[in-house]
């Protein structure tokens, strides 16, 4: 049977497990279901069955079951491939201890569900995945993706960043010329090449350059996220107030132009 109230009852029992009064968690808590309300307007948005919109919630609720795990032994949302990776330690807790027969019964979706979080946060979707597994491999990556933006503008700077960084200290900073010119080239920014917190807060607009569906744009377009991002920062550097506004329009035109080519 595939109930998403059970499951999301049963989440909430695993959260039990854990302090949801630290921060850290209940800002994946919530981001848990933001990303569900992300995976069902992509999903619904694409025409897909109700089956296939289950297991799309169904994915985004347990995406970051891993996070909270990684909270407890490090008190960080820092991943390491080599033995620190929350995708990794969700599909542990859900595969190897066998918690996900608690979140649906039947075990027909479980390599869907396995691929669909072990690469939610990867570099790269792994190569070899059915047409089903890459299916919902991407629309969790998109929906991910998507409820960051709700994040970036909602959260502490503190938590955002993971550090003591405050508002003051951001909008002095200034973006790394190579960062700068990866994102006007439409170009996703890597970790290793930022530099400075405004280096990190243009990478998280440069997801927009990440996504595998329209229909994840066409939801910022339509909540108006990257004026919403831009605008939450009182830019006191002159060059960056000026390379900011250039980032503000060229995303703006790269997300009118993707809608565009789907009409």
């Amino acid at each position: 049977m595939l109930d998403i109230n059970n499951a999301e009852k049963q989440f909430k029992e695993y959260l039990k497990n854990f302090d949801t009064e630290n921060e850290k968690n209940k800002l994946k808590i919530v981001h848990t279901y933001g990303v569900v309300k992300a995976s069902e307007y992509i999903a619904r948005d694409l025409n897909l069955s109700e089956e296939d919109i289950f297991l799309a919630k169904l994915i985004a609720l347990l995406h970051d079951i891993g996070r909270f795990k990684q909270i407890k032994l490090y008190d960080n949302f820092i991943d390491n491939m080599e033995n620190n990776d929350h995708a990794d330690y969700g599909v542990k807790i859900l595969f190897e201890e066998n918690l996900i027969r608690k979140f649906i019964e039947d075990d027909k979706y479980d390599d869907i569900i396995y691929k669909a979080i072990f690469n939610h946060n990867k570099y790269k979707i792994e190569e070899g995945l059915n047409e089903k597994e890459l299916l919902h491999a991407k629309l969790v990556r998109d929906a991910d993706k998507t409820d960051n933006f709700r994040v970036k503008e909602i959260e502490k700077f503190e938590a955002i960043f993971d550090t003591e960084v405050t508002e003051d200290v951001l909008e002095k900073q200034t973006i790394s010329e190579n960062i700068y010119n990866d994102f006007m080239s439409s170009k996703v920014i890597l970790r290793a090449d930022r530099k400075t917190h405004m280096d990190m807060w243009v990478s998280y607009i440069a997801f927009i350059f990440d996504y595998n569906f329209t229909s994840g744009l066409k939801y910022l377009y339509e909540n108006d996220y990257i004026n919403r991002l831009v605008n939450r920062v009182d830019y006191k550097n002159i060059d960056t107030r000026q390379k900011m506004e250039n980032i503000r329009q060229h995303a703006i035109k790269y997300i009118e132009d993707r809608l565009r080519m789907e009409v």
